[in-house]
């Protein structure tokens, strides 16, 4: 074997799940975070009850984020960003460390339509919930085929959507 084939490195193997529960959601959500290179995309309704108020998350994104400070982003867009402040305080102290690389929307309008709540890691991992009050969702790692359509997906929410928490807090 040639030191060129010995060096190369190896592509992983494309793999695709159902889930059925909570548990198994939390767990494959935790799955596309270890695959993100560059970027994080996230909607769902409130994020609240999706684990990213666990010491373990927060870890992980952190850990995305401090990787490449100047060019990894997480995109969060919610229909009820509220709910992130309230139940979230390790995402708003994340926020608050990288205030350039994370952005947390209301969606508007025509966005408020979506209710399949995902999240994709760049253009080739996605973890994706067939409806929001189905426990029923799936993961694809690896497989930029199934993940590019949800990432024009996201675009089209993002597209309808507006800053919604800010990492400074003003006052008057």
């Amino acid at each position: 074997m040639s030191d060129d084939a010995a060096a190369a490195p190896t592509k992983p193997e494309p793999s695709y799940r159902q889930l059925l529960g909570n548990a198994e959601s939390s767990a494959a959500i935790d799955e596309v975070i270890a695959t993100a290179r560059t970027t994080l995309r996230v909607f769902d309704f409130r994020l609240g009850n999706r684990g990213f108020n666990s010491p373990k998350r927060s870890e992980a994104l952190f850990n995305f984020l401090v990787a490449g400070p100047r060019t990894h982003r997480l995109l969060i867009a919610l229909h009820d960003p509220e709910t992130v402040v309230k139940e979230c305080p390790r995402l708003i102290m994340l926020l608050r460390q990288f205030p350039m690389s994370i952005e947390i929307h209301r969606t508007l309008d025509e966005a408020r339509k979506a209710m399949d709540p995902f999240m994709v890691a760049d253009d080739h991992s996605v973890w994706h919930q067939q409806h929001y009050e189905q426990p029923r969702s799936i993961v694809a790692l690896h497989s930029p085929a199934d993940a590019m359509p949800i990432v024009e997906r996201f675009d089209e929410i993002w597209a309808w959507s507006e800053l919604a928490i800010s990492p400074t807090t003003l006052g008057l």
